[in-house]
């Protein structure tokens, strides 16, 4: 709970939250050889929708993760983990 003195209020009037869905970072090599901070104020977001995002803990994320990528026509090639669309 970000906001705990707010506990009773519902979650469509407090603040909008995001939060990083670990897809992807894109910056120039230097900054990553030099160990730069990936959240600074130059940074940005790329906004997805919750539904296009599965955070993955539980074999049960997995199997909604499977049926997503089943829903966009992506599907695992044999046994090799490989996933083609």
């Amino acid at each position: 709970m970000l906001f705990p003195e707010h506990f009773t209020t519902r979650s469509q009037d407090l603040p909008e939250v995001l939060h990083d869905a670990g897809q992807f970072y894109w910056g120039r090599a230097e900054a990553w050889l030099s160990r730069a901070t990936v959240y600074d104020r130059d940074s940005t977001v790329v906004l997805i929708p919750p539904w296009r995002i599965q955070d993955i803990d539980t074999e049960e994320d997995w199997r909604h993760a499977e049926a997503l990528a089943m829903q966009f026509g992506i599907h695992r090639q044999g046994g090799n983990g490989i996933l083609t669309k």
